[in-house]
């Protein structure tokens, strides 16, 4: 079988020779720890939540959060490392040869203020109060905001993270 990989990477080498250009071949990118926030996974235990918080009425098999307190922006960036996350994490629990269903995957971006900056580079589908939606890609990411999620019983375990005194209060006052 001839080693398309390498051969590629061997003549890009060979083109960059003598140019202010390196190129390294299967370069090693764990060296850097890199954290996911949050992954909820659905077991084949136990029943599902009577009712979830807004924003994760469509959980998937696998989901991947990234969380932005009030101290952080959700930007671009931020996606952009929530995408990269989801692809390693993809490759890591799918058997070898073959790739889990994308179908089995959904990602979140819950930030407690809202981006208002990544909402004027992208458009923002509200899907209720909160929560939207964005095209990244070919994915959808689904964008959870803390701080403008409505105070119900369902969403404390959000509104104690929302930044608002009230909401925080209300969420405190409910959660169990």
């Amino acid at each position: 079988m001839i080693p398309w990989h390498r051969l590629f990477g061997l003549t890009l080498t060979d083109f960059f020779t003598g140019s202010s250009y390196s190129v390294e071949l299967e370069k090693d990118l764990s060296v850097k720890h890199q954290f996911l926030d949050v992954v909820i996974i659905e077991e084949n235990k136990g029943s599902p939540p009577e009712e979830l918080p807004d924003g994760l009425d469509n959980l998937a098999v696998h989901n991947l959060l990234s969380y932005k307190s009030h101290q952080e922006s959700l930007d671009g960036w931020t996606v952009e490392e929530l995408m990269g996350h989801y692809v390693n994490y993809r490759k890591q629990v799918s058997p070898s040869k073959k790739l889990l269903n994308p179908e089995d995957f959904r990602v979140y971006a819950v930030s407690t203020r809202y981006p208002k900056k990544l909402s004027e580079q992208v458009n923002f589908t509200e899907i209720s109060p909160g929560v939207y939606e964005v095209r990244w890609g070919i994915r959808d990411v689904r964008i959870i905001v803390l701080s403008r999620i409505p105070e119900t019983e369902k969403n404390a375990v959000w509104l104690m993270f929302s930044a608002v005194p009230e909401k925080i209060g209300f969420g405190v006052g409910h959660y169990e």
